[in-house]
């Protein structure tokens, strides 16, 4: 089983009473949101428009806390924060962890597929 920072599985297989075709199906939407959202904050960044990281970040917390994959989430609490004051300084390597930490729960992904079929 998958660390719980990486993805919480066995929150999702509780939720869904072990449909495992929903999750799956869950899980690729929420990896989609992410791609579009992480987008938005590397547009938002190389803008240097505070409000669009901000809002971008706040969408991927959301995202990402409903499918239980907790450092990513963390780390877009911590970016919108950050850019809700204004702050973008180091902003590029905090999407850049995000898009990391999201690579990581895509193999997570990719493995509970493999398991459930």
């Amino acid at each position: 089983m998958p660390g719980n920072d990486v993805l919480d599985l066995a929150r999702l297989e509780e939720a869904f009473e072990d449909d495992t075709a929903g999750i799956a199906e869950l899980l690729e939407m929420a990896l989609d949101t992410g791609v579009k959202h992480t987008r938005a904050l590397e547009q938002g960044v190389a803008a240097g428009d505070a409000e669009m990281v901000r809002r971008a970040a706040h969408a991927i917390k959301g995202s990402a806390g409903n499918v239980g994959a907790n450092a990513v989430m963390q780390l877009a609490d911590e970016l919108e924060g950050r850019a809700r004051v204004g702050n973008l300084d180091g902003a590029a390597q905090r999407v850049n962890a995000i898009a990391a930490a999201y690579a990581r729960v895509a193999q997570e992904v990719r493995a509970y597929r493999a398991r459930v079929g």
